[in-house]
């Protein structure tokens, strides 16, 4: 599982472009086997500078699901929506861990830095 953590402002005069944009992916995520998992307003930065007003977690199958809506030509038509109606936006994929231990494990096993993450 892939979860995509999308970290946003909406443009002053622009919620209404992005509130279509939300009604036109849905139906898009859906193709993709995207689960919504949180999507709201920020209420407190517990620790650091993360000052967007919104976050939404979604979750994909996998990174090639995520590729693949991404470049789904009914995605594109929709996509100009989101990118000018908000700013501040930070989208990162993460891949799990199965447990801490493994996460650990992990660390433990690969401490050279790890790679650039990949555009999508």
């Amino acid at each position: 599982m892939i979860v995509v953590l999308n970290l946003f402002d909406i443009i002053p005069g622009k919620h209404g472009d992005y509130a279509r944009y939300l009604r036109l992916v849905q139906p898009i995520l859906d193709r993709y086997g995207a689960r919504v998992l949180l999507y709201g307003l920020t209420k407190m930065v517990y620790m650091g500078n993360c000052g967007q007003e919104y976050c939404g977690l979604i979750a994909y199958q996998d990174i090639r699901s995520l590729r693949r809506l991404s470049h789904d030509p009914e995605f594109l038509k929709i996509r100009r929506l989101r990118d000018q109606s908000t700013r501040n936006y930070v989208m990162t994929a993460i891949q799990e861990f199965p447990s801490m231990d493994q996460a650990a494990e992990y660390l433990e096993n690969h401490c050279e830095a790890p790679a650039r993450p990949s555009p999508l």
